[in-house]
């Protein structure tokens, strides 16, 4: 038997060995030609790249049977060196045979391999660590867990995911690079505008002019692969990537202070002079480049996790179809796992670092005492629930969700392209009260990305929709924002109504001064006079927009209704001084109350008789009769649909006939009266030239 067993190991020993050194023979080859010794026709590519995903496929098997055996136990780093016999280094052994197996696993992922990433997530499925505090002997006394049919994954042993080798993959996943070359690169830069032109316009700042920096942005198939196949189906997988992509933003961000750090004692010499100042510069630039495209790939899968447990939902219940990577095990009185009970949600948020009393100062001998038996009745409750293990708990999952945003956000150089898509992400989905426990944790990012968007007039997209994550803070979460109406007043400037994203910009002005009953006079004047500047010079459609939410405005304040009914004095023919100061941001100073809006004289008079209607029922509207505008009917109106209406108008006859239809469509008039000539009457050449 013994026999036996030494021939088996030997002969696995002998496999291993001959398969890794394969890979290394390919791994050489590959760098050889990557350092441009050689060329290698992509047949030959293609062909190598199956070879060596049969041969990580295989070292997979033989490490899946070893830990099925419990021969080997990959989470013993280093080795057993408890001893010195032939058992403790055999596993010694395969201990570092397993870990050059997943290093060319893991090099096989940053090079953008799905066939590595398929075998690496079946590495992780094979290999489950024990949860602390439960061996499995006590998981073999549970009935559900204890059965003859081992292929079933619901009656597999109870265990959790490995948290070292997740964190493994998930760095290599966000850190994938494509080598681009100054052709490739263009072409690249390319493509990423033709797919952000149908709504965000491209900066400078998305082209990557040096062709030494490698690209660190993953390919899309190895996120959406990661996420659709190993990510969505596995509730406890997902609590872990998102400790994992927590803690890789962390790393990322300490590495860069260490770079800065070097510099900096680089350049600072002892005698104080300072030196190699530019050097130091490229080298803090590139890793900045670096950690944002980190990022950019962090925010990239975390897009791709929308299904977060809300609040008090079964979604984690095995019982509802929950799906495990492993199953979570039933815990008893004894077991001494680290657990949350079924109403941790209503105890976190009440001790949140960010609503309680205690962090406001107030730690009084009264307020200690009431926590005291707060804490006391909430483990009073605990102890007559069901336990179960932390990531089968809603708010860790939420918490977990949260604290990973957080800390990406915090990481520089974000590129303009993935913050505009972050910021659209967390109004629509994260800010909910039901998926993220402290919404207004995100108010800093908000308010630095707007500063960040006004100061940078290519990415006014991102400041505005930067206002719309503070308002909807404002709105739900009660955040106190006194400056949010200056800042939206700062974004009214005559190119607004001809952006791409004007829509969404009128929207959320619309739903900001329409939905407070309760704003400052001068705050409702200010706006009102620079909307009805913004219509002089703007299109129909804008103009349109911009009279009916004037028209709401002043029928809902009525104390701004002096703007429309001002008129100067009889010794100076009934003009009025305009003193509306148009170029400061500050509502105060503006001085609107004390003009009056002589721009809907002139919009009277305009080109669209929409428009020139529209203007004149301004301030003669009956407040008891006339409904109020609704603005989603203004916000569709373009070049197109104007042009659309009038066309329709004009094909059903003008409303004259009876209703009937004109055969052949309407004539459009081009002037009112029908010229004679091509001179008036008037004029010198009126008898030479005559019309027949």
């Amino acid at each position: 038997m013994v026999e036996s067993n030494l021939s088996s190991s030997s002969q696995t020993a002998q496999e291993i060995k001959t398969l890794l050194q394969q890979l290394r023979k390919s791994s050489r080859q590959k760098n050889k030609q990557r350092g441009g010794i050689g060329g290698v026709g992509s047949r030959v590519n293609d062909g190598r790249d199956r070879e060596d995903a049969l041969r990580l496929d295989g070292l997979r098997k033989i490490f899946s049977r070893l830990i099925e055996l419990s021969e080997f136990d990959f989470e013993c780093v280093g080795g057993d060196k408890r001893g010195n016999g032939v058992s403790s280094q055999w596993k010694a052994w395969l201990v570092t045979q397993h870990d050059e197996f997943i290093s060319h696993l893991l090099e096989g992922i940053v090079d953008g391999k799905t066939t590595a990433l398929r075998t690496y997530c079946g590495v992780l499925a094979s290999s489950p660590v024990n949860i602390s505090g439960l061996s499995r002997n006590q998981a073999n006394d549970d009935d559900r867990l204890n059965t003859e049919n081992e292929n079933d994954p619901e009656e597999r042993l109870a265990g959790m995911i490995s948290e070292r080798l997740l964190n493994k993959l998930l760095e290599a996943a966000v850190k994938s690079r494509l080598c681009f070359n100054n052709r490739t690169a263009a072409t690249a830069a390319n493509s990423s505008r033709n797919k952000t032109s149908r709504g965000e316009e491209e900066t400078g700042d998305d082209i990557l002019s040096s062709d030494e920096l490698l690209q660190l942005v993953s390919e899309e198939s190895i996120l959406a692969l990661l996420e659709t196949e190993f990510i969505r189906p596995h509730r406890d997988v997902q609590y872990f990537v998102y400790k994992g992509l927590h803690q890789i933003a962390l790393d990322s961000l300490a590495g860069l202070e260490r770079v800065r750090k070097n510099a900096n004692s680089d350049v600072v010499k002892k005698d104080g002079e300072k030196k190699n100042e530019e050097a130091a510069d490229v080298v803090v630039a590139k890793a900045e480049m670096k950690v944002g495209l980190v990022a950019e790939n962090i925010c990239r899968l975390l897009m791709m996790m929308d299904y977060v447990p809300k609040r008090h939902a079964d979604d984690l219940n095995v019982e509802n179809g929950a799906g495990y990577l492993f199953p979570p095990p039933v815990l008893s009185e004894s077991d001494d796992v680290v657990i949350e009970d079924d109403d941790d949600d209503d105890y976190s948020d009440a001790f949140d670092d960010n609503s309680s009393e205690e962090q406001e100062g107030k730690d009084t001998a009264a307020s200690k005492k009431r926590r005291k038996s707060q804490m006391k009745e909430s483990q009073a409750k605990r102890s007559k629930k069901t336990k179960h293990i932390s990531w089968q708990q809603s708010y860790k999952h939420r918490h977990a969700h949260q604290e990973a945003w957080l800390s990406v956000l915090r990481l520089p150089n974000l590129p303009s392209r993935t913050q505009r898509r972050v910021l659209q992400h967390l109004s629509t989905y994260v800010l909910s009260n039901d998926i993220c426990p402290s919404p207004l944790r995100f108010a800093e990012y908000f308010t630095a990305s707007f500063k960040g968007g006004v100061g940078n007039g290519s990415n006014s997209l991102a400041a505005i929709l930067s206002l719309h994550g503070l308002f909807i803070l404002m709105l739900d979460n009660q955040l106190e924002y006194p400056q949010f109406y200056n800042s939206l007043y700062q974004l009214l400037h005559p190119r607004i109504l001809y952006t791409k994203h004007r829509t969404r910009f009128l929207r959320l002005l619309s739903k900001s001064l329409s939905s407070n009953s309760m704003l400052p006079a001068y705050v409702v004047a200010s706006f009102c006079k620079r909307l009805c500047r913004l219509a002089l010079s703007g299109p129909p459609s804008g103009g349109l927009f911009v009279l009916a939410l004037v028209s709401n405005l002043l029928r809902k304040h009525g104390e701004c209704a002096c703007l429309i009914h001002r008129r100067g004095k009889d010794e100076d023919g009934g003009l009025i001084e305009d003193v509306f100061v148009e170029d400061v941001h500050d509502l105060i100073k503006t001085r609107a109350l004390e003009s009056c809006l002589w721009e809907l004289s002139a919009l009277e008079k305009h080109y669209h008789p929409a428009i020139s209607t529209l203007a004149k029922s301004i301030g003669n509207e009956d407040d008891k009769t006339t409904p109020m505008h609704d603005m989603e009917d203004f916000l569709t109106h373009t070049y197109k649909s104007l042009f659309e209406q009038e066309k329709k108008r004009l094909g059903s006859g003008g409303g004259g006939g009876g209703g009937k239809k004109k055969v052949g469509g309407g004539r459009v008039s081009l002037t009112f009266v029908e010229p004679e000539g091509l001179f008036t009457k008037d004029d010198v050449f009126a008898d030479i030239l005559k019309c027949s």
